[in-house]
């Protein structure tokens, strides 16, 4: 379909406890569906993780994974205060141990506020390693995402799983924090890629498709036939998330 070829943030592997929409448990399936479009890696949650506990999710990812090549774990990861999860000084090891380089949150299901006195030293840990940490907009306010951006600058952030209407709300936050990205599959703004592109450069923007809930191809669209030039559609496709998990230590 295209000469791009696309590294997507935005995979989940398991089945929902409600089966909405389409759904897999098999990374070779989900390698076969992705590769007549060009998807050749990408970051693979877990339903278990929000829908369980993360520490299953990640643990399931960890078994599921294997053999998948260009496929990576993406870990749900929660604040320890309550000794449920991992203590922040030792998530890194734990990651490194799991091939993990990102994380994702989320605040609302898993019932704790994204502030800093909760979550901050979650965060602070994550920002060590400058770990890609994906928060998608059912389960954050902006404002907060814009509060932890100030609070830890060499965090990388992505707004993920986003609707039509975010602009009015996130362009602010663009504009405001450098450390701020948004991951695509949901933004279908008429000419939207186009307009963060000339307003806050191409290296703002991630490709992810949802898949297997949404068809990956309505995201491959949208980053191939962008009225903007082949370099930053080369980014959006795949440079700019490989450039975050470069920059990753743990």
């Amino acid at each position: 379909m295209s000469d791009l070829e696309f590294f997507d943030v935005n995979l989940t592997l398991g089945k929902p406890r409600v089966p909405m929409y389409s759904f897999t448990d098999d990374a070779a399936k989900m390698r076969e569906d992705l590769a007549p479009l060009g998807i050749t890696g990408g970051l693979v949650r877990h339903m278990l993780g929000p829908e369980l506990h993360p520490l299953v999710g990640n643990e399931r990812l960890d078994s599921a994974l294997p053999g998948a090549g260009g496929f990576e774990p993406c870990w749900d990861v929660m604040p320890n205060w309550t000794s449920e999860f991992l203590d922040p000084a030792h998530l890194a090891g734990k990651m490194r141990e799991g091939r993990a380089r990102s994380v994702v949150l989320h605040p609302r299901q898993l019932g704790f506020p994204l502030r800093d006195p909760v979550a901050g030293p979650l965060l602070a840990a994550l920002e060590r390693m400058r770990a890609p940490c994906f928060l998608p907009e059912a389960e954050v306010d902006l404002a907060d995402v814009e509060a932890a951006a100030a609070a830890h600058p060499a965090l990388p952030l992505v707004v993920s799983d986003t609707s039509y209407r975010l602009a009015r709300e996130l362009y602010p936050v663009l504009e405001n924090r450098a450390n701020v990205y948004l991951e695509i599959s949901g933004y279908t703004v008429h000419r939207g890629i186009e307009d963060i592109c000339r307003r806050f450069g191409a290296g703002r923007l991630l490709f992810g498709s949802r898949y297997p809930a949404f068809q990956p191809a309505c995201a491959v669209a949208a980053v191939t036939w962008a009225k903007t030039a082949e370099a930053d559609r080369r980014r959006i496709a795949r440079e700019n998330a490989l450039e975050l998990l470069g920059e990753v230590k743990i």
